[in-house]
Formats: C-alpha cells, sequence, structure tokens
C-alpha cells in the first residue's frame, strides 16, 4: 500500500480544506498573477500600448497628427499595426500557456480563466484602447477623429470575436494527447506545428525587412510608415521575441526564461558597443577661428550700419531656448520674420541655441547661407516659409525606427554598428528637407562658414553638456576663449573638430532617452579620453548665460547691444513683467513653491521632477540675469542711461492669443493641453504650428508691441523703447 494510501484524508494537500478567501487568493495568484508573469513581455506590451495612448502627451499628441491626416496611408498603416500587435500578443500568451513544462505547470482548476481569458484580453486592449483615445483626444479634426476611433474600436471587437471562435486554430490536434474538462487545449511540451512554424516565420522575417528598410532609407520609410505604427510595430516585435525566443524557447529546455541572460549581455556588450560617437567628417575644412572681440570686428566691417542708437551702433544677440520641435519651429519662424525687419540682418551678431532652439536657429543659418549663394531671383519662396516647410516635417518617426529597431536590436551585439545610431535617424531628418544641392547640413560645420561667409553670417553658439563634469561644452565659429568655465569642442584636441552641421544641432539636443549621450574624444589629465555630451538643457535651457558671456567679451562704450529672448515655453512668465499685456494669461511672476506636489510615488519621482524643473527654474534665472545685464539694471529708472535692451518673443505669446479667442471652457481646456510639450519633443501637430504662424504674422498677443520695441531701436529711435524692467 502507497503513502499515500495511509495518509489521513485530512492530511491530503489536495483534499486540504480551504476557506473563501484562500479560493479567492488561489485563483487570482493562479489565474492572474502567474499567467501575467509567464506573459511578461505580452503584458508589459500590452500596459505601454494602453497607458501611451490614454494617459500619454505624447500618445495624445500622435492622435492628433492622425485625425489631421485623415484617411492616409499613415492612418491605414497605423491601423495593420494594431492588426498585428493584437495577433501578436493573443498568439504569444497562448503559446506560453498552452504547454506543460517540466516544474511550471500551472494548477489547472485555479487558473484556467486567465489561461483562456487574458490572451484575448491582450489582444483587444491593443487596438481597443487607441480606439477610446481617438475618441477622447482634443483636436479641431474632431470627425476624423472619432471615425478612426470607430474603426479601430470594430477591429478590437472583431479580434475578440476571432479569439473566441478561433481560439484552436494554431494547435495541432493530432499532438494534442487529450483534451482536459476546462477546455483548454494541451500541446506536449514544446510542440510547434506547422502552422506555428509559419507563423514565427513570418513575423521575424517582416521584422528583418522592417530592419533592413530602416536602415537603407532612415527618413523616407519611417514617414511612410508613421511613428504610431511603428511603435506598435517595435511593441510586436518585443512581445513577439521576448515570448517565443527569451520565454518560450528556455522553458521548452528546462531552463528559466533567459530575460536575465538577455540583460546580463546587454550590459557586458555595452562595455564595446558603443555606437553612438558623434558623427564628423574627415575632410572637414579648416576654419580660422577669431577670439570674440576680433570677430566682431572683422563681421562689423563686412557688415556696416548706418543706424546709431544713443549714438551708438546696434549689435543683436539672440537666446534661443529650448524645447523639442515646438522650440525648433518657433526659433526658425521668429528669427526668418525678423529678417524681413530692416537693419535685423545688418546688426544681428551672434544665436545662442539649446536643444529644440539649437535646432531652429542652425536651420535659419542654414537658409541664410543658401540664399546667400544663390543668385538673386533664383528662389521665390522667403526664408518665413522655407524654414516653416523644414521644419513642419515628420522628425518622430524616424527615430523612433532607429530606436526601436535597429538600435535597439545593437544593444545586444558585441560590435558597434553606427548606421544603426538612433540619433543619426534624426539628423538625417534635420537633413532631409533642407533645399538645394549642396545641403549645408549634410556638410560640415565648419564649412557653414567656409569660402567667405564666416563674417556674412550670424555666429552660433550651439551649446550642450558634459556628461562627467555637468559642464558647458559650446560649438561655434567663435573661439569661445574667455567664456568661463566651456569647453569648446571646435579645438584641434577634440574629435568633434570635423563635425556635421546637423550633428553639431543635435548635440545640443540629445534630450535622453530618445536621444542617446553622444560619445567623442578630447584631451584628458593623463592623454586623450572619452567625453559624453547631453541636452544642452542639462546646464541651462535658454542660452542666456553663454550671451551674458559673449557680452563681457565684445562689450564697448560704442555699441548698443540687443538682446533677442525667443523663449520657447508656452506656460512661462513673462520675464519682462511690465511689458506682459496680459498678467492673467501670459502669467505673473512665479510661485516659488510651484503646483501642490503630488504624493503617488514622491520618493521615485521627485528626484527626476526635481532635476527636470531645475533645469527650467536655471533658464529663467539666466534670461532674467542676461536681460539686467543687456539692459543695466535699469529697474525702471528712466534718468539713467540706457546700457542696453531687450526684446522678448515667447511662445506664452501664442498661448495667450489662442486662449484670447476661445469661445468656451471647451475650446479652452482643448488649447491648454496641446500646448504641452510632449515627451518625445520631435511631432508637432499642424494646430500648433497654424496657431503659431497665424500669432506671429499677425504680431498678436503681445508681440506687437515686441516688435515695434525692435522696429523702432533699429531705426535709431530710443524714445520709443519701453524698458524690460526684467523681474
Amino acid at each position: 500500500m502507497s503513502t499515500a494510501q495511509l495518509r489521513p484524508a485530512s492530511q491530503d494537500p489536495s483534499r486540504r480544506p480551504t476557506g473563501p478567501l484562500l479560493t479567492i487568493w488561489s485563483l487570482f495568484w493562479n489565474s492572474i498573477v502567474r499567467v501575467i508573469g509567464r506573459c511578461a513581455y505580452a503584458s508589459v506590451a500590452t500596459a505601454g500600448v494602453v497607458y501611451l495612448f490614454l494617459a500619454n502627451d505624447q500618445g495624445r499628441d500622435l492622435l492628433r497628427l492622425c485625425a489631421e491626416r485623415g484617411f492616409a496611408l499613415w492612418n491605414l498603416a497605423f491601423l495593420i499595426g494594431a492588426l498585428l500587435l493584437g495577433l501578436t500578443l493573443w498568439y504569444t500568451s497562448r503559446r506560453l500557456l498552452e504547454p506543460e513544462f517540466s516544474g511550471r505547470d500551472f494548477r489547472r482548476e485555479t487558473s484556467a480563466f486567465g489561461r483562456a481569458w487574458l490572451p484575448r484580453v491582450f489582444g483587444f486592449l491593443a487596438p481597443a484602447s487607441i480606439g477610446v483615445g481617438f475618441l477622447l483626444v482634443d483636436t479641431q479634426d474632431w470627425l476624423s477623429a472619432w471615425i478612426l476611433g470607430a474603426l479601430f474600436l470594430l477591429l478590437a471587437a472583431g479580434l475578440m470575436v476571432f479569439f473566441i471562435k478561433r481560439r484552436s486554430l494554431f494547435i495541432d490536434r493530432s499532438t494534442s494527447p487529450r483534451r482536459e474538462r476546462i477546455g483548454i487545449e494541451i500541446a506536449r511540451e514544446g510542440d510547434l506545428s506547422a502552422i506555428d512554424w509559419a507563423i514565427i516565420g513570418f513575423a521575424f522575417g517582416l521584422s528583418a525587412v522592417l530592419v533592413a528598410s530602416f536602415l537603407a532609407w532612415p527618413v523616407a520609410v519611417p514617414r511612410l510608415l508613421g511613428s504610431p505604427a511603428i511603435v506598435l510595430l517595435g511593441f510586436a516585435g518585443v512581445a513577439l521575441f521576448g515570448g517565443l525566443v527569451l520565454t518560450y524557447a528556455f522553458l521548452v529546455n528546462k531552463q528559466p526564461a533567459g530575460t536575465a541572460l538577455a540583460l546580463v549581455l546587454a550590459v557586458l556588450f555595452g562595455l564595446v558597443n558603443d555606437n553612438h560617437w558623434i558623427r564628423t567628417d574627415p575632410a572637414a575644412p579648416e576654419l580660422p577661428r577669431q577670439t570674440a572681440a576680433d570677430h566682431y570686428q572683422t563681421w562689423r566691417a563686412a557688415n556696416p550700419t548706418p543706424v546709431r542708437i544713443d549714438g551708438r551702433e546696434p549689435v543683436i544677440l539672440v537666446a534661443a531656448a529650448g524645447g523639442g520641435i515646438r522650440a525648433a519651429y518657433w526659433t526658425a519662424s521668429t528669427l526668418s520674420f525678423m529678417d524681413e525687419i530692416e537693419g535685423f540682418d545688418d546688426n544681428l551678431f551672434a544665436i545662442s541655441g539649446v536643444s529644440g532652439g539649437s535646432v531652429g536657429a542652425t536651420i535659419y543659418t542654414a537658409l541664410k547661407r543658401i540664399e546667400l549663394a544663390q543668385a538673386p531671383g533664383v528662389s521665390e519662396a522667403t526664408t518665413l516659409e522655407t524654414a516653416r516647410e523644414v521644419l513642419a516635417a515628420d522628425f518622430l518617426s524616424p527615430v523612433i525606427a532607429g530606436m526601436l529597431f535597429p538600435d535597439l536590436i545593437q544593444r545586444f551585439l558585441p560590435v558597434p554598428i553606427a548606421l544603426a545610431d538612433r540619433q543619426r535617424f534624426l539628423e538625417l531628418g534635420f537633413e532631409h528637407g533642407v533645399p538645394g544641392a549642396l545641403n549645408p547640413l549634410a556638410l560640415p560645420f565648419t564649412a557653414l562658414y567656409a569660402d567667405g561667409y564666416a563674417a556674412r553670417l550670424p555666429s552660433l553658439l550651439l551649446n550642450t553638456t558634459v556628461v562627467d563634469s555637468g559642464r558647458r561644452a559650446l560649438i561655434s565659429n567663435i573661439d569661445p576663449d574667455g567664456i568661463t568655465d566651456t569647453a569648446d569642442l571646435l579645438d584641434e584636441r577634440f574629435s568633434t573638430r570635423g563635425v556635421l552641421l546637423s550633428a553639431a544641432a543635435g548635440a545640443s539636443a540629445r534630450f535622453t532617452y530618445v536621444s542617446p549621450a553622444g560619445s567623442l574624444s578630447g584631451p584628458g589629465d593623463q592623454g586623450e579620453q572619452k567625453v559624453r555630451l547631453v541636452d544642452g538643457g542639462y546646464f541651462e535651457n535658454s542660452g542666456a548665460a553663454t550671451l551674458g558671456g559673449l557680452l563681457g567679451l565684445i562689450e564697448s562704450e560704442t555699441r548698443f547691444p540687443i538682446l533677442i529672448l525667443i523663449r520657447n515655453d508656452p506656460r512661462a512668465p513673462a520675464v519682462c513683467q511690465n511689458r506682459a499685456p496680459d498678467a492673467e494669461l501670459v502669467g505673473a511672476v512665479p510661485n516659488p513653491l510651484g503646483p501642490p506636489s503630488p504624493d503617488l510615488l514622491s520618493e521615485v519621482t521627485s528626484p527626476i521632477r526635481a532635476l527636470l524643473n531645475a533645469r527650467d527654474a536655471r533658464g529663467r534665472l539666466a534670461e532674467v540675469d542676461a536681460a539686467r545685464q543687456f539692459e543695466g539694471q535699469l529697474a525702471g529708472h528712466v534718468e539713467r542711461r540706457l546700457k542696453g535692451a531687450v526684446i522678448e518673443l515667447s511662445l506664452a505669446a501664442v498661448n495667450q492669443a489662442a486662449l484670447a479667442k476661445a469661445l468656451s471652457p471647451v475650446e479652452r481646456r482643448r488649447i491648454e493641453q496641446s500646448m504641452v510639450e510632449p515627451p518625445l519633443g520631435w511631432s508637432l501637430s499642424e494646430t500648433a504650428r497654424l496657431t503659431m504662424d497665424e500669432t506671429l504674422d499677425h504680431e498678436s498677443g503681445g508681440l506687437e508691441a515686441e516688435l515695434d520695441n525692435l522696429r523702432a531701436l533699429l531705426a535709431g529711435d530710443i524714445t520709443a523703447y519701453r524698458p524690460c524692467d526684467p523681474r
């Protein structure tokens, strides 16, 4: 007689009495927790899609873009991507939950519900969350959004019907030894049918085609598919590889899931596979650079001006703050708009840019280079029209394609592949829309100022941050010697001496984690060492601090400095408080305490929120300090001689103009939500672009007073200038 037969019934584990609470816990643990754990990659992918399109500013902005495009190929690809993701989540989950794995089998009585329904829920939630997101998104194209929402919800419903009616489609019944009473097909451990292999082969083949296409056409193909579809296909690839390779294949061979092994390989290979080196051209032309004071003399000789302000010659210095594609668009637009003001072009000496402000300033300067090189009348488009066209492009799709496909694979390869660098995808996007046979963005930074153009173009000071010191670094045609504690990245000792112009702008806009830290080599205490750069906004997000240092190098009693602050925060309070047209809409002096602090996950989020908010606060402090330096700490005392002037062109004015036209609280809320900067920062809806264009073209929202101030100064009329009184 066996031991089990001799054991009393009360001691038999299978017959041990349980109460209602333990029964519920057993059902929850086996039917939900263990099932989700087994299907970890599908679970994460599902949660990611739901969060992105229902609770994330970037996802809502993507849905707005989709609604604006209507019934275009972009949205067809989005719909197909949702279909493929839904099927992938369901299929990989089913394959992981059907077999018996040695030592990891489920308690079938209490896991039946989760094993049958959670795969269906995963596949259903992907398109359903997108459909609901379309119905909830605030957009002027509400009809298009509702139609797209209905299509995605119909897709979700169709998938659920398919999952329920055809759950055994991918199971070879000849390999199934039995069918348990709970109705779940049981496959022998490791069995894959011919249909299984066909599906797996198709999925991995499609992934390989996508990776190859993105590498071959890093801008055209991603823009054709669109970032929403690419995101879904990326989630599908992660779920497929993680579910079938890192989990299924390991469990079949009686091993723990291979996630830990993958992480170990990524860490080990990360020591040798850095493919994020800043792009350079070894054949970059030499650029003899001068100190700031000497370059000013050379520049002024090539750009004489008859205008005198209070007996002094005007010199314009522009600070272009950071903020992704919105900042790039606003910076390039305002610079191009002011370019049509008489005297602006002749007196624009330098532009200090950060992040998106650097991108906008670089594109504006590149277009000016093209304009100067062309014969008169060759192009009928103005710089303003061309700048808007270039920056209306989709920059997010290329960088997302690079991040989720080639560069993700690179993390698990022992050899660096420069073509897979996701930053390269972003920078090629910058280059793609610039017209002309000789595209300055695709050439070295030094080529922009070669051939006699050094004195004819405004100087660029592109700010970035050194990771390991936290200090400022500059890429500039001016020798920055004398600007305190600043690394000169065009010094011959740095590998960035031949940096491409698009890569120079990109180096200033490497905001994690979409853009990786850029690698270069430079002088160290014990010889050459590796250096990494990130977004210039980590040091200071306005660009004004650099101009403060530059002004000290070129200052003279014969010059009248004009500081133009291009401010790219749509909610920022005005620096020139006494010129703010409406304190309620533009913002009064900011509360030093900020908004109420949330309690949710405060220990986790507080350091991150403090870092990001301090970044903006340092930028405002630098703007106020620079404004005081330029005006000579006027502080309202008109009898004192004005040292210089400050012009403030803020995106908050755009916000104000749009809010002033709002006819209802609903429309006001839509405008406020649309002005939130998406986390990834490289896509911009048509609504946001048109709002900026209209505000600038009509000089509304307080811009009229600022631009009239500038016109008066450039006409030599200091009496019409209204002081800034920065606070």
